[in-house]
C-alpha cells in the first residue's frame, strides 16, 4: 500500500498560464471592488472557501491575484484541493513561513463537505471567502459551511457563476 502525498500547487500570479482560465473579467469594476474590500483587512493568508461541492475556487483563486498582480503587488496561490487531512500541519508550517517573509497567499480549498483539510486550513487563514455558485448552491450546505469553519473567519461572500466558476458572472462581499 502506498501513500501518496498530494502537494498543494503553489503558483505565483505572475505566471500568465495559471491565469488563462480566468479570462479577461479580471478588469470588471465589481471585481475590482471585490478586491478593494479584501484590503480594508491586514492578511497574508486568504482562504476562499466553497459553499458546496459544485463551486470551484482554484479559478477565482487566480483571478484574484492578477488584481493584485494588476496593483502592484504579487500574491501566490496554493491549490490546495488535494490536500489530505494527515498533511495539513506540514502545510500550514510552509504557509506560515511564507507568510513571516512577507508573502501574500490565496488558498483555493474544495468543500468542507468533500475534505477533511478545509476546515483547519480555514481557520488558519487571515480570513477567508465563502465562494457561493449562483442558482446551484444549496442554502444548507452554504449554513453548514460557515458553522464548520465559524462565521467570524469569513471576511464576506463571493458569488459565481453556476457550476464552473471559471468565469465568474458577479462578485458581492458582504460581512
Amino acid at each position: 500500500m502506498t501513500d501518496q502525498y498530494a502537494e498543494p500547487d503553489l503558483a505565483d500570479a505572475s505566471d500568465e498560464r495559471a491565469l488563462t482560465k480566468s479570462g479577461g473579467s479580471w478588469d470588471r469594476s465589481d471585481w475590482q471592488r471585490m478586491w478593494l474590500r479584501t484590503q480594508s483587512l491586514e492578511w497574508r493568508t486568504l482562504a476562499l472557501v466553497p459553499g458546496d461541492g459544485q463551486t470551484s475556487t482554484f479559478d477565482v483563486a487566480n483571478l484574484i491575484a492578477r488584481l493584485a498582480l494588476d496593483h502592484g503587488e504579487s500574491i501566490r496561490v496554493a491549490d490546495i484541493r488535494a490536500l489530505r487531512m494527515k498533511h495539513v500541519d506540514a502545510f500550514l508550517e510552509g504557509i506560515r513561513w511564507e507568510a513571516s517573509q512577507g508573502t501574500r497567499v490565496i488558498l483555493a480549498a474544495p468543500s468542507a463537505s468533500t475534505s477533511l483539510a478545509t476546515v483547519p486550513v480555514a481557520r488558519a487563514a487571515d480570513c477567508a471567502i465563502l465562494c457561493v455558485s449562483l442558482g446551484s448552491s444549496l442554502l444548507s450546505a452554504v449554513r453548514d459551511t460557515i458553522e464548520q469553519i465559524g462565521r467570524k473567519h469569513f471576511l464576506g461572500s463571493l458569488l459565481v457563476e453556476a457550476s464552473s466558476a471559471t468565469a465568474p458572472s458577479r462578485s458581492a462581499i458582504s460581512p
